[in-house]
């Protein structure tokens, strides 16, 4: 046991997260899920707020990389059996629960699920489709192996007799295996569940068909869930014509659960959205409370639910729900608290949005591991501000374990978890570094020799390709020289017969036909480079999920298809060249631009594992925005109480040099090495640095013009109050009136939410009270938007006596002055009454918005701002600390506005971020980058236009003589600057023209009798994966297509579509991410302006424009690309005249 790991238990997505940064910094990681998949609950999502991206698309990448990571080591169907803490480290004892299946030998083809005479309800599809005894979880599982439910299982043996790769072992131990090691440090990411809504009995869910939980409805939307992502009424397979959303099911509840749920709001607004893309036609409403739009673009998000949507809000509380036996139509009863009626509405669906609370496992959990519990029972944090820890030392709770939290922060909170982990570490354990094999056999001839082999798959390929006819044909083909066929060619023993091949044959190329690139290449690259043959000089030709599953019915046809598909790949082979990933050493310091608490959060960490750190902040002093405030919290808690001890920390750190009254003012280079000029002082100096977090930090909005601000005396802001009450200006029978959103969520400028500004206007208003309980205080509102546990604190301030008045945005509250008092008229929404208040203090909630200097920070660091104004980042939900540009990192309010302890995680976990590469100390690249020649480069800067990191630059080469140049640590490998450039000056590693050219005229060679032929172009990310759902869930549709894959459909340039249909195409196809999907962040906007180009072209030349389709397909969207295939080829039947190409 010297081998000491971090124990992550739960592999959701902050589960995940926290192993690929624990393992991308050199640790070593155990992983433990207690279901048979990794993925946890985002797996079960369609789209994802408020971007509307497919969430496997979003998830399934890193699932993979998690999996194929050599530093995790991954344990699904295990549960943590005992914790024993031994000096600084934890002796762990995990139980696999028995799977009844070999994971080594298991292939996922199905057939034994297929075979499975037992069926019962499908946890994946909250039971609302059936699965098989044995089954796999979901297309997308990792690892992709059966599992058999033992509970279920009548043991009749069948799929034990039907499994060729004898992977099934029904007779093995029932106990499964114990495995024990030492952890120096846990992550507890257990997730939650939702509240089971059957209690609620005036509800009728569990009895009326047509009443869906939230989750129940996201599998009914998506292409993969039971429906097929058909929306329609489980009663009677009807499309519905009108659905209502209920929020705060079980949630913010004396009966039930008294706190807020977080993402209730939002999760509905998604699914209305998105019931309204399938159909705008259904009529939507949703009964709320207040709506709660906490989060990055989350008010606008709703805004645009309302306005181009017309999904209607309706501020109610719910009353029941009755069925129509007959139509199974239901009658919702409610109070319309707007228009102070009681109303019945006859819907078609109601969808009831449940809270969100603790995981089932969570006693049992905290029990074994010494944590303690909070009143919800969520595992508690130790410290209000700090919500990663707990009372262990050593153990720390990432994601919704701890109360309902979004994606995003869950994320946020897996990387702040990561770097506590280590520096829990009590003494330098040795990294791991990442596996890095340069040595490659110089010998290669001039020649291709080519190596092919073909995988039976068991029956999945073998039953209804002719494999052996497939093999004789391959045999002829120029530059091959062996051909083999293997009944699993992802077996290990195949894996030796692929490596001695190679070393007996001198083969330079191999090309093996099987099943998806997506799972399977990096296990094939990683045995040529074992055989000493360049990764990269490896091409797969996928016959079982492109093939064999979607033309079952068709077996010649397939067999065809399956040889034109492997003939494509050998001849794309024929053209590959040796790569190596580029490598980038990293200058050991990292630069910090803001001083507040996000910045010495950061800073800290970076400096404890011993990294020079500059933290530059623009003020005299640290502190940022915090100094200027009071009291955080009901428990009296200073905000000095928080900053002293840091900057107490910052200056006894030997490895932090704060930079006072600094500015940033140039940078240059990427990561690794930043070059980066502060000036201090007025005086410059030089900085190199190897990555960067900023964290700037917020404002106040001024509200000049607003409320008479400034106008009266005692007129303040929110922070302006907060001094006023620390030097006790208040008087014992003052009257306060507090209004929010005073500048926020208007419909220009300040369109967001801020975030804060309601839960501080109410803490406030308590310690007023407290300290002066004669006050008489009104908050003016239009939603509370407070969120978890603070819901309290609402509850509190009522029960004080604070009260609360409602107003719309139209009729904002006026203000006069009367004699020493100010009068304030409000329109009261619940009663529509005008209500005039005579208050001593009128104190605006003000949003924060961004700082004065993020336009020129922007520019130095070539990184985006939102539309408000504040830093974009990489993805609001799987990259939200990161921007495309790497090595810069984002935290704290500079971000968004939010509170302190989002602001301390984000900050953890930015600096987890940057010290992947300071830890490794170089940056890996993959070779996939594009590359110009100079000699044909004219210099003209499309590229510099197109690519959307930064990566392509004008340099002058010579006096007045420009060529462009492409950073390789930066660019992405997208292609689409090599699809734009005019001249063709640009290429991309591995993905050249020669390469997508010769696929395509290849893919044309034969005579297909079954006419048309089509090319189809497949982005890497989404499009392919769906063409690969398609066959995982075995849609058939006709075999006419020739796909190739390209990283992005912006690789795809006008002259790949017209070489096509001069070499005989019939038809093309480009398919790609949906728009705001792109994995390039912009790659498909190219795709769409250069495809509408081409049908311009095709127009003029008088060619059917017809012929060229484009389609934006998810990788969920199995059931999409099929029908696209069928209504694409149909389409080009029908144009009987063929014009002449």
């Amino acid at each position: 046991m010297d081998k000491k790991f971090v124990l992550i238990i739960g592999a959701g997505v902050a589960g995940i997260q926290a192993a690929l940064d624990l393992g991308n910094m050199g640790e070593n990681v155990i992983l433990i899920e207690a279901n048979p998949s990794i993925g946890g609950r985002m797996a079960q999502l369609d789209k994802t707020f408020p971007t509307n991206d497919c969430s496997i698309c979003i998830l399934a990448p890193k699932m993979v990389e998690c999996a194929r990571h050599p530093n995790i080591t991954l344990y699904t169907y295990s549960e943590l059996e005992k914790v024993e803490p031994i000096e600084d480290y934890f002796r762990v004892r995990i139980r696999r629960k028995q799977r009844y299946v070999d994971e080594k030998k298991c292939t996922g083809c199905g057939i034994c699920s297929n075979n499975c005479p037992i069926e019962v309800p499908n946890e994946y599809d909250m039971n609302l489709r059936m699965r098989n005894a044995i089954y796999i979880p979901f297309p997308q599982a990792v690892p992709n192996v059966a599992t058999i439910d033992w509970a279920t299982c009548i043991e009749c043996r069948t799929c034990e007799n039907m499994c060729q790769a004898k992977a099934i072992n029904l007779d093995a131990p029932s106990e499964g295996e114990a495995i024990e090691f030492m952890a120096y440090s846990i992550l507890v990411s257990t997730g939650y569940q939702l509240f089971d809504p059957s209690v609620i009995t005036q509800f009728g869910y569990g009895r009326y068909a047509n009443v869906l939980t939230s989750l129940e409805f996201e599998r009914v939307m998506c292409a993969s869930g039971p429906t097929g992502g058909r929306i329609i009424r489980l009663a009677d397979g009807r499309e519905p014509h009108s659905v209502l959303f209920i929020q705060c099911v079980g949630s913010r509840s004396e009966k039930f659960q008294p706190y807020c749920s977080r993402i209730c709001c939002m999760y509905a607004t998604k699914e209305a959205i998105i019931t309204k893309e399938h159909n705008s036609a259904i009529d939507i409403s949703v009964l709320y409370n207040d709506l709660r739009t906490y989060g990055k673009g989350f008010f606008e998000y709703t805004e645009r639910a309302k306005e181009e949507y017309g999904i209607k809000y309706v501020k109610a509380i719910p009353h029941s729900i009755e069925e129509d036996p007959l139509t199974k139509d239901l009658l919702v009863s409610f109070e319309n608290l707007d228009s102070e009626q009681y109303e019945e509405k006859i819907v078609d669906l109601v969808i009831l949005c449940p809270a969100i609370i603790p995981n089932e496992k969570t006693n049992d959990l905290a029990e074994k591991l010494g944590l303690n519990l909070d009143n919800n029972g969520f595992f508690k944090s130790y410290d209000e501000f700090q919500g990663l820890e707990t009372n262990v030392p050593g153990i720390y709770l990432v994601g919704s374990c701890s109360g309902p939290k979004d994606i995003p922060e869950s994320v946020a909170d897996a990387s702040g978890g990561a770097v506590k982990a280590i520096l829990q570490k009590k003494q330098q354990i040795e990294q791991k570094e990442l596996e890095y094999n340069p040595t490659q056999r110089e010998d290669l001839q001039p020649v291709p020799r080519i190596g092919v082999f073909v995988c039976h798959c068991g029956t999945n390929i073998g039953g209804f390709v002719n494999v052996p006819e497939v093999v004789d044909y391959v045999r002829k083909l120029p530059n091959v020289l062996i051909v083999e066929d293997t009944l699993y060619t992802c077996s290990e023993d195949s894996q030796v017969i692929i490596k001695e091949a190679i070393k007996e044959h001198n083969l330079n190329r191999v090309v093996v036909a099987s099943c998806t690139p997506r799972t399977h290449e990096p296990l094939f690259r990683t045995t040529c480079s074992e055989a000493g043959l360049n990764q990269y000089l490896f091409e797969m030709a996928n016959i079982r999920e492109q093939v064999s599953w979607v033309h079952m019915n068709e077996p010649e046809q397939a067999t065809e298809k399956a040889k034109d598909i492997i003939r494509m790949a050998i001849h794309r082979a024929i053209h590959l060249e040796p790569q190596e990933n580029i490598r980038t050493e990293v200058i050991p310091a990292a630069l910090i631009i803001g001083g507040g608490i996000g910045g010495m959060t950061a800073a800290l960490n970076i400096a404890r594992k011993e990294f020079h750190v500059y933290l530059v902040e623009k003020e005299n002093k640290l502190g940022g925005l915090l100094k200027n405030l009071y009291i955080l919290t009901q428990n009296s808690k200073l905000s000095e109480d928080i900053i002293a001890p840091l900057i107490n920390q910052i200056n006894l750190e030997s490895h932090i040099e704060v930079l006072n009254s600094a500015q940033v003012i140039d940078v240059v280079g990427s990561i690794g090495n930043f070059q980066v000029t502060v000036d201090v002082g007025r005086k410059e100096r030089s900085l190199n640095v190897g990555v960067i977090v900023i964290a700037m930090g917020a404002e106040e909005f001024n509200p000049i013009g607003l409320y008479r601000y400034r106008e009266y005396p005692q007129v303040k802001t929110l922070l302006e109050y907060e001094q006023i009450l620390k030097e006790k200006q208040i008087k014992e029978r003052d009257c306060i009136v507090m209004i929010l959103c005073a500048g926020a969520r208007e419909k220009e400028d300040h369109t967001y939410c801020s975030a804060i500004c309601c839960l501080n206007a109410i803490n406030n208003a308590i310690l007023t009270k407290r300290e002066f309980p004669n006050t008489e205080i009104n908050i003016l509102f239009r939603d509370i938007c407070i969120t978890g546990d603070d819901e309290k604190l609402y509850r509190k301030a009522r029960e004080m006596g604070i009260q609360f008045i409602k107003y719309k945005r139209e009729r904002k509250p006026a203000v006069q002055k009367v004699n020493e008092k100010m009068k304030i008229n409000v329109n009261n929404v619940f009663n529509k009454k005008d209500i005039i208040i005579e208050a001593d203090w009128l104190v605006l909630a003000t949003p924060l918005i961004p700082p004065k200097d993020i336009d020129s920070i922007s520019k130095l660091l070539k990184v985006p701002l939102s539309e408000s104004g504040f830093f974009l980042e990489a993805h609001v939900k799987h990259r939200p600390l990161d921007f495309a540009t790497d090595g810069i990192f984002v935290c704290g309010t500079c971000h968004s506005p939010k509170s302190i302890a989002e602001t301390i995680s984000q900050a953890n976990g930015a600096s987890a971020r940057a010290l992947i590469p300071l830890l490794n100390g170089i940056v890996e690249s993959d070779a996939l980058v594009a590359q110009v020649d100079p000699e044909t480069c004219v210099g003209c800067e499309i590229c510099e236009l197109n690519c959307p990191y930064g990566a392509a630059k004008l340099v002058e080469v010579e006096e007045n003589i420009f060529k462009s140049e492409i950073n390789p640590s930066i660019c992405k490998g997208c292609g689409v600057c090599v699809a734009g450039c005019p001249v063709n000056a640009i290429s991309l590693n591995n993905f050249e023209d020669i390469q997508i050219n010769a696929m395509i005229k290849t893919g044309l060679e034969t005579k297909d009798p079954y006419d048309p032929k089509i090319i189809v172009f497949l982005c890497n990310w989404c499009s392919y994966a769906g063409a690969d759902n398609a066959g995982i869930s075995r849609i058939q549709y006709p075999p006419n297509i020739r796909p190739i894959r390209v990283m992005c459909s912006g690789r795809v340039a006008i002259h790949h579509i017209l070489n096509a249909l001069l070499y005989g195409a019939d038809g093309v196809l480009v398919t790609g991410c949906h728009i705001g999907d792109c994995h390039y962040i912009s790659g498909n906007y190219k795709t769409e302006r250069r495809v509408k180009l081409a049908k311009d072209l095709l127009d003029v030349a008088g060619i059917n424009s017809r012929r060229l389709r484009l389609e934006w397909i998810s990788a969920s969207e199995g059931n999409k690309f099929a029908k696209v295939i069928k209504d694409f080829t149909e389409e080009i039947k029908s144009l009987r005249t063929k014009e002449k190409v």
